[in-house]
């Protein structure tokens, strides 16, 4: 059977609920989530998210493509469209996220697939007291690590830190 990945917008923070209810009605649906850090009362909590809010995909054939039924989904809004055209996917998009899933089903943007910082830029490192320090990206050390040059009293020091206590500057 042909399948084709469709965009379909939800209500805003209902992507799960959306998913529930389409897996419900047996589509073939995907939630492509990330760990994010939440900071809140002078806590740090990591939670999974999804990679893009407001949105989930669905793997249609022609016969599941009822898109008065998909958008009257509860915690959904509808498909992505323009007019009467409903765009598909790539199906390289959603192999190319499944590729970067852990054991956990969470998208990796760690270094196995290239920091966003380069050499030189300027960072921010996050504390646990949401304090910022300072700092110059040095390089990716591990999945999760990154080495900054920052300066500590009056010297430049080159600290590992996680990618997770990272910001742009």
């Amino acid at each position: 059977m042909n399948r084709e990945w469709f965009a379909i917008r939800t209500q805003p923070r209902k992507e799960q609920v959306a998913r529930e209810h389409y897996e419900q009605q047996d589509f073939i649906v995907y939630l492509p989530l990330i760990l994010t850090i939440r900071r809140h009362a002078r806590r740090v909590d990591k939670i999974p998210r999804p990679l893009f809010p407001g949105y989930i995909f669905l793997h249609l054939s022609r016969e599941d493509r009822r898109w008065s039924t998909i958008g009257s989904t509860i915690g959904a809004i509808g498909p992505v469209r323009f007019g009467k055209y409903y765009p598909p996917v790539p199906d390289w998009v959603i192999e190319g996220l499944r590729d970067r899933e852990d054991e956990k089903g969470l998208i990796s943007l760690g270094s196995q697939y290239g920091s966003t910082f380069k050499s030189g830029d300027r960072v921010s490192v996050v504390l646990g007291n949401l304090e910022y320090i300072e700092g110059i990206f040095q390089a990716d050390r591990g999945e999760d690590r990154a080495l900054i040059l920052m300066e500590i009293l009056r010297r430049q020091v080159s600290t590992l830190v996680p990618f997770s206590a990272l910001k742009a500057a």
